[in-house]
C-alpha cells in the first residue's frame, strides 16, 4: 500500500509540475499572476539575481580558502625540501641557480644572506610543487 501511495504522490507531483511549467512558460501570464497576488515581478527577479550573485561569491570565497589551505601544505613540503637541501654540506646556491635555470644576477646572489637564500628556495619549491600538482 505504501508503494502505491508513493506512486500516487509521484504522479501528483508530476501533474502539478507539468501544470506549473505550462503556466510559467508564458512570461506575460507569469507577470500577471504575480501582480495579481500583490507581488512585484521585477523585484522578485532582482532579489533572485542578488541571491545568485551572493551564492557565487560564497563559492568563490570557499574555493579560495581551499586553495590557500592547499598552498600552505605545499609550502610546508617546500620547507622540508629546502631544509634537507641546505643541510647538505656540498650545496652551492650558485650552482643550484644555474642548474634550475633561475633568472638572477650574480651581484644579487653575493649579497644574499642565509635566510634570504632559504626564503627564495622555499618560494621556488612551493611554486614548483604547485606546478607539478597541476600537471597531474
Amino acid at each position: 500500500m505504501s508503494n502505491n501511495m508513493k506512486y500516487n504522490k509521484t504522479n501528483l507531483v508530476r501533474l502539478m509540475m507539468a501544470s506549473i511549467e505550462q503556466e510559467s512558460l508564458n512570461t506575460e501570464k507569469s507577470r500577471e499572476y504575480l501582480s495579481s497576488q500583490g507581488l512585484n515581478p521585477d523585484s522578485i527577479v532582482s532579489d533572485g539575481l542578488k541571491r545568485i550573485k551572493k551564492i557565487q561569491l560564497q563559492i568563490n570565497a570557499e574555493r579560495t580558502r581551499m586553495e590557500m589551505g592547499s598552498i600552505e601544505s605545499f609550502k610546508l613540503n617546500a620547507i622540508k625540501v629546502v631544509e634537507d637541501l641546505l643541510s647538505n654540506v656540498n650545496f652551492s646556491f650558485t650552482e643550484f641557480v644555474k642548474h634550475e635555470g633561475l633568472a638572477m644576477s650574480f651581484r644579487n646572489m653575493e649579497s644574499l644572506g642565509k635566510e634570504d637564500i632559504k626564503d627564495l628556495l622555499i618560494k621556488h619549491f612551493t611554486l614548483k610543487l604547485l606546478e607539478d600538482q597541476k600537471k597531474k
